[in-house]
């Protein structure tokens, strides 16, 4: 529970633990009863105080994340009308491998959204206020069939002054937001995660040179509480990788950098950052890529960023693998919209 929050709970509005006093038990139902909005888990809306209360109308946030027997549990207390948020094309509930087999992952939304059923109302917000428009644009086009636009000005997520070399000019079709730096370092061999020490010292340099303010440029005035201040802006850095052995390795490289978050990609999905550098690890002969398989894992890991995205991967392995020749082809498409870049 976020600190901001724990004034709103049930055990702080009551004065204490509700569990542990009949009193206030007494005095958390009355304000449950006395409440029109409740926020809880979907497993929690069935639990304790919650047990034999009854909802009329239900909103389930990250509804594709969640299980249908778990969305099911608020449903059934008396659901009037029910309204799921969430993105299918994202990642799915996570489960065992058996229940995986047998399609446990997919979860109510999905089922919903993806089948035709007059019962149900189906409406896309097209309009997403995260990404700069030249990040948006190839991710539209891979996964969203170009439906999805975004309602940030082509001016609205001014570049960072740092020393990274950020492409200034570039091809028609390539995003100057989007960079990808080829690393050809093997991965480790014989674990049961991977990491690769030369992409992590490569991202090492990406981060030092995003945190070292450009020398030729001053900084600009930003607004505060106080008023104009000279003082730049730090971009919040999310460093994004599939492998937990590989993310270890990063947080111990990177752990003096105070604006430097090192994340699964899955731990990261609902959170944003000003620049993401998306760490992809495998390099090998056989051009296996393993978790980079997943469009869905790929696309959270793409659409965290508000102003840019920086790539550390090897080439050859991301697009020339034969056993999976669709994920070949969508690394390719992705990398062709990326402008190459090479650190000095």
């Amino acid at each position: 529970m976020s600190d901001d929050l724990q004034k709103y709970t049930v055990d702080a509005m009551a004065g204490e633990e509700i569990y542990g006093s009949q009193k206030a038990m007494r005095e958390a139902k009355k304000m449950v009863a006395q409440s029109r909005l409740i926020f809880t888990t979907c497993i929690g809306a069935g639990l304790g105080l919650l047990r034999s209360q009854r909802f009329e109308i239900v909103i389930v946030d990250e509804a594709s994340q969640q299980t249908e027997p778990a969305s099911l549990v608020p449903l059934v207390k008396g659901c009037r009308k029910a309204i799921l948020v969430g993105d299918h094309i994202q990642l799915r509930p996570t489960v065992t491998p058996l229940a995986a087999a047998q399609e446990f992952d997919i979860s109510l939304f999905e089922r919903l959204y993806t089948h035709q059923d007059e019962r149900v109302a189906r409406v896309m917000l097209n309009t997403q206020y995260r990404m700069h428009e030249s990040i948006c644009k190839p991710i539209s086009e891979e996964f969203y069939n170009g439906e999805l636009q975004t309602g940030v000005p082509l001016d609205g997520r001014p570049m960072f002054s740092s020393e990274f070399p950020w492409p200034s000019v570039v091809a028609p079709g390539r995003s100057a937001r989007m960079v990808f730096l080829n690393c050809d370092t093997p991965e480790d061999l014989a674990q049961k995660s991977k990491s690769n020490k030369g992409q992590a010292e490569l991202c090492l340099r990406v981060c030092t040179l995003l945190c070292t303010d450009k020398k030729d440029k001053k900084p600009k005035p930003v607004e505060g509480p106080a008023g104009p201040s000279t003082e730049a802006k730090k971009p919040s850095i999310a460093v994004l990788t599939p492998y937990t052995r590989q993310a270890d390795l990063l947080k111990s490289m990177l752990s003096g950098f105070a604006q430097v978050e090192v994340c699964s990609i899955d731990g990261f999905q609902g959170k944003e950052a000003d620049i993401v550098v998306f760490v992809t690890v495998r390099c090998n002969p056989h051009y296996d890529i393993g978790f980079l398989k997943d469009h869905r894992r790929l696309n959270v890991a793409l659409t965290r960023a508000r102003t840019g995205i920086i790539v550390v991967g090897n080439e050859r392995t991301l697009t020339l693998g034969t056993s999976d020749e669709e994920s070949a082809a969508l690394w390719k498409r992705l990398l062709s919209n990326m402008e190459k870049a090479i650190l000095e």
